[in-house]
């Protein structure tokens, strides 16, 4: 698994390299990816709890 290249080589191989655009757009993806996931667990949570209530 940990063989496979992804974002996360892109990544150390841009801090290695001093690509500070490839840097600057992976961890602003990684960012996103990241709230877009929490987002769409507590989304999740408040329609498997039902003591959770969303508020607008």
């Amino acid at each position: 698994m940990f063989s496979i290249p992804g974002i996360g080589s892109l990544l150390i191989n841009a801090v290695k390299g001093r690509d500070i655009p490839v840097v600057m757009g992976t961890l602003i993806f990684i960012a996103i990816f990241v709230g877009i996931i929490n987002l769409i667990v507590d989304i999740i949570y408040a329609f498997i709890d039902p003591r959770v209530k969303l508020t607008a």
